[in-house]
């Protein structure tokens, strides 16, 4: 069997750890290797040595972690390094970067001491090849999954959309700062705006809300199912999303979904999501009006058959890469 360690140095809740609990759950991923997650800590000079026979890291890039990932190359020289970029897209570039040449200098430098690089969306895929050189050849496109059989087992939504859905993190990423005043905007009557999630944002965000009773702050969730159950429609306003499991969940459970047309929800918006061309208060408000005729049970019909498929695709994906480099 083969044996694979995860290197992640954030195990707070979220997408990457959420990610790593499918994969030592997965009877079709448990069938291609056993997976170890060893947390380190960011800065770490001296990676642990690991008995392993492919070694993955999740930890994000940065110059401060370089030395840490020259160390692990020094130190296992004949295992398989594998990255699986989670944080950088060409969003993010395009928000937060100011010295570019840097920047794309640090990613370069880092992805080269890996045998392979893991891509999670088409948009990001491309910009590490154009942008950012890594070779072509070097880059896998794995999307990651979770474990979809609750979304699943919901019931498909009718016509009527009486519950507006918005997941994640507090934090100007997601664009709950749009969707709250697009939402007042659009002054949708009998629906309400349900938001599960926290973070740093949150009185800004109840600032913005004025007080609507229609619009609900729910807080951190430990059952995503649960509270999907609760709502009619998704909303995905984000500034950058290298993927958005949100997204696939959403599919999965057969909800409508709006999305911003950045990184992997552009993907999202092939399989189904319905893409809102810009991400200003007037656009985002069309198109919630438009939520309660974009309730089509023959989309959402196509749009879980295309969820069903991911966790097959990333076993399929996974086993091609662990073949491929153990050859």
């Amino acid at each position: 069997m083969t044996r694979i360690c995860h290197l992640i140095d954030d195990s707070s809740p979220g997408g990457v750890t959420r990610f790593l609990d499918y994969m030592r759950s997965s009877d079709m991923l448990a069938e291609l290797a056993a997976h170890k997650v060893v947390p380190v800590r960011a800065g770490l000079t001296r990676p642990p040595k690991l008995e392993a026979d492919i070694i993955v890291s999740h930890v994000v890039l940065s110059w401060k972690n370089l030395p840490f990932f020259v160390a692990l190359r020094a130190r296992h020289p004949s295992v398989p390094l594998v990255h699986m970029e989670h944080s950088y897209s060409p969003a993010f570039e395009q928000h937060h970067v100011r010295a570019l040449n840097r920047f794309r200098t640090m990613l370069s430098i880092s992805m080269s001491l890996f045998d392979r690089v893991i891509a999670i969306c088409s948009a990001q895929k491309d910009w590490l090849a154009r942008d950012v050189s890594v070779p072509a050849e070097k880059i896998e496109l794995l999307p990651p999954c979770v474990d979809l059989k609750d979304f699943f087992a919901l019931s498909p939504v009718g016509e009527a959309v009486r519950s507006i859905g918005a997941f994640g993190r507090f934090d100007t990423q997601k664009g709950f700062d749009v969707l709250i005043p697009a939402f007042l905007e659009a002054d949708l009557e009998g629906v309400t705006l349900d938001i599960f999630g926290d973070g740093p944002m949150r009185a800004e965000l109840e600032n913005l809300a004025q007080g609507d009773p229609r619009i609900v702050f729910h807080g951190f969730t430990d059952d995503p199912a649960g509270a999907m159950a609760r709502v009619d429609a998704v909303a995905m306003p984000s500034r950058r999303e290298p993927y958005g499991l949100v997204a696939l969940e959403a599919m999965a459970a057969g909800r409508p979904l709006l999305v911003s047309r950045v990184d992997g929800l552009l993907d999202h918006s092939l399989n189904g999501a319905i893409p809102v061309q810009r991400l200003t208060v007037r656009d985002w408000a069309e198109a919630l009006r438009s939520l309660p005729g974009r309730s089509n049970p023959h989309h959402q019909v196509k749009a879980r058959q295309i969820a069903m498929r991911a966790e097959a695709h990333c076993a399929r994906g996974w086993g091609a890469l662990i073949a491929g480099l153990a050859a």
